[in-house]
């Protein structure tokens, strides 16, 4: 104990609270005003005391350390702490002697050593005649406790008074420190309910694997760690509050408590028995300390449950909000019972009878003070700052699903009382989707390829949800528990108004989040950030000046960038980054060369944003020379133009590469060698031309090493926000791709995505022995080829996607939370995003294309709005433009999409919880958006996005609906440099979807009708003597198409 260190000024603090306590008792420290004196005395440690009690509370309050064997003496008159220990405690406790308003005292008591056997006899003598307030529960034992109890005992003039109560009151309000430690507590236990608990429960239960509740709770009880491993980091690190804490500082406060198969206990005593983990319902109970702050968590799971037990979860969800805006300063714990149970029997009668007899109690460092129990019979008042266990529950209820047994409900929660209401400080599985799990029984064989497959009704990964994918897709891939939302629409309910109404959802959230979002009126953020001002200083000093300028000529000085020009006999320097531009005239014998200067005021272009240090300052606009020396005058004026362009050159490589960022320096795996992916192929390539290489795994990042001289592209795992695999299906090649968070720079360009990839393709080479591969020829030769290849793309498949799991391994064991995402090519769709007719694949948290340069990834939770352009009747195709929540970022759009797919897109973004909107023509975007940018708050007081779910306003389209002017438009962002009027693939693409459109078509008439109809055409046609054979109308339509 030599080392540990007491907090002098938290030990001044608290105990300041207790004397001020006593000196101005309240109605819930009314015993603590009775007494002259308080003991706190902790006794020896053994295996036979419990856990927690009100003299290891007090002390741990005052002392953040536990010193058994101490005896603590407060005294009221003359503010007096007296302590009694061994030597060695003696010499830590002298750390709090010179506290201001205290009086510290300390006497060593050795049981061996004589001369301190005077130190309790002198202390009850020094005590004289008081009220001596005790904590009579706290059974202390012990050389020290026995010889204090025994004096105690003996003096006449000591009588004893019961404090409990009082001290429960004092610690029960907590202060900012404390409050801080309960939520981490709270926070731990969250994580290990949501992130681990429960998803370990679903793959057992999954699986059918058989194990006990005692050894699942072990298994729980393992992540903080124990003498033969570490704390499971990858686990707590999926809540980035806890990414620094000490873990030396977490413990359990009991062992997790799982409780299935019928078998249920609500009480605080409960623990988990030795029987199996059952399908059904599921109660789980987890409790942490942090600091020895208590925290506490209860979550019933119900696996297939009855339509009965989900409606008494679902009460109990209600209750449990009612009961939290209950807790709030003044109320008695009685009163909360009451509000509770009459919640309960509001919802049904029955649920009155089976609710559990109180509901919850106060913690901290004791983890249950019954001094404050939500009860029936307890008039005790609740304080802001308390924190309490809220334990919510049905007891024996009647199982619909098995007669003549019976279940419980659990729902627990650690909450903050406050002055209008509680606060909760765990969070995770409070819905009723988060908590019930479908078993079906179907059993598919797995596919050779762990591949991802859309799930119908799993709810979006955007917002912190499940994965979102299609709702009319089919799952795949032999899962057989599903989340709650599977098959459980309403029958009568059609898929269009289900969107609807989930859509009038989505728009008012849109709307609502705005509005708080900009109610301080300001704008989107970076208005607010003032330009800076670029100052040049050409020449330090006059000396700096070439010697030419001695000539009164005007002189181009290439090096310092600089324009010397002679003004009244003086050289006046001017940096080329004040020079707008220079004009040449000729007039009869002379040559005029007029420059124009930067200058406020003036009408500038789009994208001149030059800022002035003091714009009301005098400006030279202009100035204009003469000369007949057309040599020289030409000579500057070709040095001026040369050094604007070099200027220009470089600031737009400059704001080009403003964002690319410098990234740490890749470090190397030490003590074994890296995984690797040999024969790799990057995109882009680094030195413009492909060369293969090698792709390892190191402790920081991943590196592509090339076999070349080609320079090596290090990506960081602190930059990767999305790692994509992408097999082989359907594709030439297969290959594992990174979007970035901050662009880098591979092969002298920026670049936000990295891929590696390599073709499946090959036919002419044998991946498994290494040689090339013979030539056959024959049907059964081909067959066999097949075959070959198939395998091959398999094992490619196989081998990249175990490549890209690593990387998500060792990203995540470095603390970032990476997964491998797997486009869902069953609800793909054909689209041009910038020139090019490509396939887009939704992902779990994306939409990409990643087949196809330039790449195209969509981060789905980013989007704050997709409209659909040119949805009207007749036209084949439709535009899809998503708009960001950054609003200064140019909107994407998707242009020429298939009219077939119209509905398939709508569903997928719904189901992704995107809000959106159509309009029968496109809209001028960069327009809407700097009417956005300019004053957002109005923007949304002024409907927000509801303008366009009506259809847009049309009064500033274009007429031409068939063609996309959003790339016409869009170079007030910087982003496109299109500048014609119509999409570029208007008429091809729009022909094949139109033809693709037209087959679609199942409501037509049938071949016998059409037949006959086309013979009834035939013979009028013979009648008016139109006798063209095939041939003549072929040549007939090509002469007219080339007229």
């Amino acid at each position: 104990m030599s080392d540990v260190r007491l907090d002098k000024a938290v030990f001044a603090r608290r105990v300041s609270r207790i004397f001020a306590a006593w000196d101005q008792p309240t109605d819930e420290t009314a015993e603590l005003g009775k007494v002259d004196a308080l003991q706190v005395l902790l006794g020896e440690s053994n295996d036979d005391q419990p856990a927690f009690s009100k003299s290891v509370a007090l002390q741990t309050y005052l002392l953040s350390f536990e010193f058994p064997s101490t005896l603590v003496v407060f005294r009221r008159q003359g503010r007096k702490v007296t302590f009694v220990c061994s030597a060695t405690k003696a010499k830590i406790l002298r750390q709090l002697e010179g506290v201001d308003g205290v009086e510290i005292e300390i006497f060593v008591r050795a049981a061996k050593d004589e001369s301190t056997a005077n130190v309790v006899p002198n202390l009850i003598a020094a005590l004289g005649n008081v009220k001596l307030g005790v904590l009579p529960k706290d059974a202390a034992t012990g050389k020290l406790a026995d010889e204090w109890n025994t004096a105690v005992a003996q003096a006449s003039g000591i009588e004893t008074v019961d404090v409990t109560a009082s001290i429960s009151a004092v610690l029960a309000e907590k202060d900012g420190e404390e409050i801080a430690a309960t939520l981490t507590a709270s926070r731990l236990a969250s994580t290990a309910m949501t992130h681990y608990f429960k998803s370990k429960m679903e793959a057992l239960i999954d699986r059918g694997t058989a194990i006990t509740h005692e050894a699942f709770a072990a298994l729980v009880e393992e992540k903080t760690g124990n003498e033969a491993k570490d704390p499971d980091q990858k686990l707590w690190r999926k809540d980035a509050a806890l990414g620094d804490i000490d873990f030396g500082l977490v413990d359990w406060v009991y062992t997790p408590i799982i409780q299935s198969g019928g078998d249920y206990d609500l009480k605080v005593s409960a623990f988990s028995n030795e029987k199996n983990l059952k399908p059904g319902v599921i109660l789980s109970s987890l409790g942490m300390r942090y600091k020895s702050y208590s925290a506490s968590i209860g979550r019933t799971f119900l696996i297939s449950p009855h339509k009965k037990q989900e409606a008494a979860f679902k009460a109990l969800l209600d209750i449990r909000q009612t009961v939290l805006r209950t807790l709030k300063d003044g109320v008695t714990g009685k009163d909360v019972y009451a509000s509770a149970l009459a919640a309960a029997r509001d919802q049904d009668a029955s649920f009155g009878d089976a609710f559990v007899k109180n509901i919850g109690f106060a913690t901290g460092i004791e983890y249950r003070d019954s001094s404050f129990l939500l009860g029936p019979k307890n008039e005790r008042k609740l304080k802001e700052n308390m924190v309490v266990v809220l334990s919510l529950g049905f007891q024996n209820l009647p199982d619909p699903k098995a007669e003549g047994q019976t279940y419980s409900l659990l729902l627990q929660d650690t909450v903050k009382i406050g002055q209008e209401g509680g606060e909760f400080l765990t969070e995770g599985c409070t819905k009723l989707k988060d908590l019930i799990m479908d078993i079906e029984d179907e059993e598919s064989e797995p596919e050779p390829i762990p591949e991802k497959k859309p799930d119908a009704k799993k709810k979006s990964a955007v917002n912190g949800k499940s994965p979102a994918k299609m709702r009319s897709a089919a799952p795949v891939g032999g899962r057989r528990a599903e989340t709650r939302g599977k098959g459980r629409a309403e029958p009568e309910s059609t898929v269009a108004q289900r969107i609807k109404a989930h859509q009038a959802e989505l728009h008012s959230a849109r709307q609502k989040e705005g509005l708080a979002k900009y109610a301080s009126g300001k704008g989107t953020g970076d208005d607010d950030k003032s330009k800076v001002v670029k100052k040049h200083e050409s020449y330090r000093r006059e000396e700096q000046l070439p010697s030419i300028v001695q000539d009164r000529r005007i002189y181009v000085d290439e090096q310092r960038q600089t324009v010397v020009l002679p003004i009244n006999g003086f050289a006046t320097p001017f940096h080329i980054s004040i020079v707008k531009n220079v004009t040449k005239t000729e007039e009869n014998d002379y040559i005029v060369l007029r420059l124009n200067f930067q200058s406020p005021g003036q009408i500038a272009g789009k994208k001149e944003d030059m800022p002035f240090e003091d714009p009301d300052a005098n400006f030279v606009r202009s100035v204009t020379f003469r000369s007949k020396d057309h040599r020289h005058m030409l000579k500057v004026y070709e040095g001026i133009t040369g050094l604007k362009k070099a200027a220009t050159k470089r600031e737009a490589e400059r704001k080009e590469m403003a964002d690319v960022i410098e990234q740490e320096k890749l470090v190397e795996i030490k003590g074994r060698h890296p995984y690797v992916l040999k024969n790799v192929y990057p995109r882009p390539a680094t030195e413009g031309k492909k060369s293969d290489g090698n792709l390892e795994i190191h402790q920081n990042g991943i590196r592509f090493r090339p076999d070349g001289p080609a320079a090596k592209i290090d990506v960081l795992f602190s930059n990767i926000k999305h790692l994509f695999f992408q097999p082989s299906e359907k594709e030439l090649i297969v290959l594992i791709h990174v979007h970035l968070k901050a662009p880098i720079v591979v092969g002298k360009k920026k670049t936000y995505d990295v891929q590696f990839f390599r073709e499946v393709s090959d036919a002419g080479f044998d991946e498994t022995t290494g040689k090339r591969r013979k030539a056959r020829y024959g049907d059964e030769d081909e067959i066999e080829q097949e075959q070959e290849d198939r395998k091959r793309r398999q094992e490619l498949d196989r081998l990249f996607h175990s490549f890209s799991k690593r990387i998500s391994d060792a990203a995540q064991s470095q603390g970032f939370d990476l997964e491998v995402d797997i486009p869902f090519r069953e609800i793909a769709f054909t689209g041009v995003p910038n020139r090019t007719d490509v396939l887009l694949q939704p992902t779990t948290d994306c939409l990409v294309n990643l087949t196809e340069l330039p790449f195209t990834v969509i981060t789905l939770n980013e989007v704050e709005i997709a409209h659909f352009e040119r949805v009207q009747f007749g036209l084949k195709a439709f535009d899809v433009v998503f708009v960001y929540k950054n609003y200064k970022k140019a909107p994407t759009a998707i242009n020429n999409i298939p009219v077939t797919h119209l509905d398939n897109v709508k569903e997928w973004c719904d189901s992704v919880d995107i809000p959106i909107s159509e309009g029968p023509v496109n809209l001028s975007w960069p327009q809407i958006m700097k009417t956005v940018n300019e004053d957002p708050y109005d923007f949304f007081s002024s409907g927000g996005w509801d303008f366009l779910v009506g259809g847009g306003d049309s009064g500033s389209e274009s007429e031409e609906s068939e063609g996309s002017v959003f790339e016409d438009e869009s170079d007030a962002f910087s982003g496109s440099d299109d500048d014609s009027d119509d999409s570029a693939f208007s008429d091809d693409s729009g022909s094949d979807s139109g033809s693709e459109a037209g087959f679609s078509d199942e409501s037509g008439e049938s071949w016998d009708a059409l037949e006959r109809k086309a013979a009834k055409a035939d013979d009028k046609r013979k009648a008016a003597g139109d006798d063209l054979s095939d041939d003549d109308k072929k040549g007939k339509k090509g002469a007219k198409g080339r007229r």
